[in-house]
C-alpha cells in the first residue's frame, strides 16, 4: 500500500471516528430534544402511563400549555423580523452600499429565507439548536445563492464545542439518506462501499435520522452518507463519505470576507449546559406540564368519584349502590340501624386544583411579558417595539442570539455575492409596498455615461445634456467602457442589523402623530393623513383622486363642456341664419307680389 493511499484511509477513519464520537456524546441530549418535540406536539404520556391511568379508572387528559406558548413566540419572530443594511467603508462606496443592500434583499427574497429563518428559530425554541447552509448552485452558468434549512435531527457537531454559536467547533455536518440507485448515480466510486454496507446491514430505518449503528437499510435499499465540514491547519475543508469510502471533498470552495475558505453551515443554539448539551425553551416547561396533566386528571377523577363509609351490611347490593352514586340523581337505601355516609372530597379536589393552577403559573411566568402578549396601553409604535424587544430578551434570552445568527447568515450571503457575481447582473427588488425596481450589479460604464455625469455635476439641465449628446452624434469613443458600476468584487461594506424600527413601524408612528394633531384641532389636511397612512400606494392614489377629483377626468369633462358650449353656440348661430334666410325669402316674395300688383 502506497503512502498516499494509506494517508487517505487514515483521514477517512479519523472523520468516521469524529462522526461516531459526536453521535455518542449527543445521545442523551438528542433524546431530550426528541422529548421536547413530542411535548410540543401533545405526545406527553407514554403507553405505560396511559395503561396505568386506564387501570385505575382515571381519565387520560393532556392539557397542552406548551404549544400555545411556543406558537406565540414563533409568531412574534415573524412580526419582528429586521433586514440587514450595508454601510460603506469609504465615501466612494456610498452608492455601491445601497446596491449591496439591494443584492442581499434579492437573494433573501429568492432563496426562501423567511421560512429558513423561522424554522431555525423553531428548532432553537423546541429542540435547542438549528441553522442553515449558505451554498451556491448553478443553472447553466448562472450562479444561484441559496439558504437551506438543516433539520436539527440530521445535524451533528463537535461534542467539545461549548459556545452557543458553535464558533469553537472543530467540525460539524449532517446526515443524508439516499436510495441505493440514486447514490450510485451520484457517487459511482462508492458502489463497492455501498454494496458492502447493504450486505452487512440488518437495520431497517423508517426515517432519516442519524444512527451510529446503521450505515445502510437492506430492506428499503437505502444508504447513509455523511456531509462533514472540518478544520485542518486553520482552514475549512469538506468531505462527503460513507463507511468504507470517501466520496468527494477538498478545501471549502466558499470564501469569507478575507478570501479564506469558510464553513457554509451557520448554526446556533438556545442554551448550553456544563456538558455542552443543547436545549431549548421547552425543556423548562416539561416538568410543570407533567404536573398540569397529573393534577387535572386527578381532579377530574375526584369530581366524578364517590367515596363511602358504611357498616357491614349497610346496603344489600354494593355494586348497585356504586351504580346509583354514579348517577346525578342516584338514590341509595341503607338497612336500618346501620351507618352509611358519603365522604366529602371537596378538600382534596380543591387541593388538586390549587396545585394545577401553580403549575399553570409556572409555565405562564416563562417567556413573553405583558408587552409581548399585547397587554399594553396607548403608546407609540417605537415604545411598544422597545418593550417587546426588552421582554423577549429578558424573558428568553434568545432573540438577541437569533438576531446575531441572522447577521452571520447575511454576511455569508454577501461573501457569496462577491465571489460568484462576477458578470453584469440585473436584480429585481420588491419593496415593502410591492413596488418593483431593477438594480444593476457589475454594469459597464461607458465614456458617454461618464460625460453625462460630469455635465450633471456641473449644473447642466436635462435639456442641455440632451442637446450636447445629440451634437456628439454616434461618436464611437462615447461607447468605450471605462469602468464598472457596483462592482461586487471591489465594494467594501459593513453589514449591520438595523436597530431602528422597520419602515412600516416608522410610517405608523408618523401617522399616529398626525392623527393626534388632527384630533387636537390642528389644521392637518386630509390628503396629508392619507399620504402618511399605511394604505397601499394604489389605494392612496384612488382615494386622493376621489377627494381632489381625477385630473384626467376633470380635463376630459372640461373639454366636453367646451364642446357642448361650442355646439350650442353653433346651433344658435345656425338657427339665426335660418331665421334670416326665411325672412329674406319672405320679403322677396312680398316684393314680387307688389311688383305684379303695380303692373296690373
Amino acid at each position: 500500500m502506497n503512502e498516499e493511499l494509506k494517508t487517505a484511509e487514515d483521514q477517512l477513519a479519523r472523520l468516521v471516528q469524529w462522526f461516531d464520537d459526536a453521535e455518542e456524546a449527543s445521545k442523551a441530549a438528542r433524546t431530550a430534544s426528541e422529548k421536547a418535540r413530542d411535548y410540543y406536539d401533545g405526545k406527553q404520556l407514554t403507553a405505560t402511563e396511559i395503561q396505568a391511568l386506564e387501570k385505575r379508572g382515571q381519565p387520560v387528559t393532556i392539557y397542552n400549555r406548551i404549544r400555545p406558548k411556543i406558537d406565540f413566540l414563533l409568531g412574534l419572530e415573524k412580526q419582528s423580523r429586521s433586514d440587514p443594511k450595508a454601510f460603506p467603508r469609504n465615501p466612494a462606496d456610498q452608492e455601491g452600499s445601497e446596491a449591496a443592500t439591494d443584492a442581499l434583499r434579492f437573494v433573501t427574497q429568492n432563496s426562501n429565507w423567511d421560512e429558513v429563518r423561522s424554522l431555525a428559530w423553531e428548532n432553537k425554541q423546541i429542540e435547542g439548536y438549528g441553522g442553515c447552509e449558505v451554498t451556491v448552485s448553478f443553472k447553466g452558468k448562472e450562479p444561484e445563492i441559496q439558504t437551506k434549512h438543516i433539520p436539527w435531527d440530521r445535524t451533528f457537531y463537535d461534542p467539545h464545542s461549548s459556545k452557543r454559536d458553535f464558533s469553537d467547533a472543530r467540525y460539524m455536518g449532517y446526515v443524508i439518506w439516499k436510495d441505493y440507485d440514486e447514490a450510485i448515480d451520484r457517487w459511482k466510486d462508492g458502489q463497492a462501499a455501498f454494496d458492502a454496507n447493504l450486505q452487512s446491514s440488518t437495520t431497517e430505518t423508517l426515517d432519516d435520522k442519524p444512527n451510529t449503528t446503521a450505515w445502510a437499510d437492506s430492506t428499503r435499499r437505502r444508504v447513509r452518507v455523511v456531509q462533514m465540514h472540518y478544520r485542518k491547519k486553520g482552514q475549512w475543508y469538506w468531505c462527503t463519505f460513507t463507511k468504507g469510502a470517501k466520496l468527494e471533498g477538498g478545501i471549502s470552495p466558499f470564501l469569507d470576507g478575507d478570501g479564506e475558505p469558510e464553513n457554509p453551515m451557520v448554526l446556533d443554539s438556545a442554551y448550553v449546559d456544563r456538558q455542552n448539551n443543547r436545549s431549548g425553551a421547552v425543556a423548562d416547561m416539561i416538568a410543570p406540564q407533567d404536573e398540569i396533566n397529573k393534577r387535572r386528571s386527578k381532579a377530574l377523577h375526584l369530581i366524578s368519584m364517590r367515596q363511602t363509609l358504611a357498616d357491614e351490611g349497610a346496603v344489600d347490593d354494593v355494586a348497585k349502590m356504586k351504580r346509583e352514586l354514579a348517577k346525578p340523581d342516584g338514590h341509595v337505601i341503607k338497612n336500618p340501624n346501620t351507618e352509611f355516609q358519603i365522604l366529602d372530597s371537596t378538600d382534596m379536589t380543591m387541593a388538586q386544583f390549587n396545585l394545577l393552577q401553580e403549575a399553570k403559573n409556572e409555565i405562564d411566568n416563562q417567556g413573553p411579558n405583558e408587552a409581548l402578549t399585547g397587554q399594553i396601553g396607548s403608546e407609540s409604535g417605537r415604545a411598544i417595539q422597545a418593550k417587546q424587544q426588552g421582554g423577549m430578551i429578558g424573558g428568553n434570552n434568545l432573540a438577541d442570539g437569533h438576531r446575531q445568527w441572522s447577521l452571520r447568515v447575511y454576511k455569508q450571503i454577501w461573501n457569496r455575492v462577491r465571489q460568484y457575481w462576477n458578470e453584469e447582473k440585473w436584480v429585481r427588488i420588491t419593496d415593502n409596498e410591492n413596488n418593483v425596481r431593477f438594480v444593476g450589479m457589475n454594469t459597464p460604464i461607458t465614456a458617454g455615461d461618464q460625460y453625462v455625469e460630469q455635465l450633471q455635476q456641473q449644473g447642466a439641465s436635462e435639456e442641455e445634456v440632451q442637446a450636447i449628446m445629440q451634437q456628439m452624434g454616434d461618436d464611437p469613443r462615447m461607447q468605450e467602457v471605462v469602468g464598472t458600476k457596483n462592482n461586487t468584487t471591489e465594494l467594501e461594506v459593513d453589514l449591520i442589523m438595523e436597530d431602528a424600527p422597520d419602515t412600516i413601524t416608522i410610517m405608523q408612528e408618523q401617522f399616529d402623530s398626525l392623527v393626534r394633531l388632527y384630533e387636537a384641532g390642528m389644521p392637518v389636511p386630509p390628503d396629508v393623513l392619507i399620504e402618511a397612512s399605511a394604505l397601499p400606494s394604489a389605494k392612496k392614489k384612488a382615494i386622493l383622486e376621489r377627494m381632489q377629483g381625477d385630473p384626467a377626468q376633470a380635463e376630459a369633462g372640461q373639454k366636453n363642456s367646451q364642446l357642448d358650449l361650442a355646439q350650442k353656440e353653433a346651433d344658435v348661430e345656425n338657427t339665426s341664419m335660418d331665421t334670416n334666410l326665411k325672412e329674406a325669402s319672405a320679403m322677396e316674395k312680398v316684393a314680387k307680389a307688389n311688383e305684379v300688383s303695380t303692373l296690373n
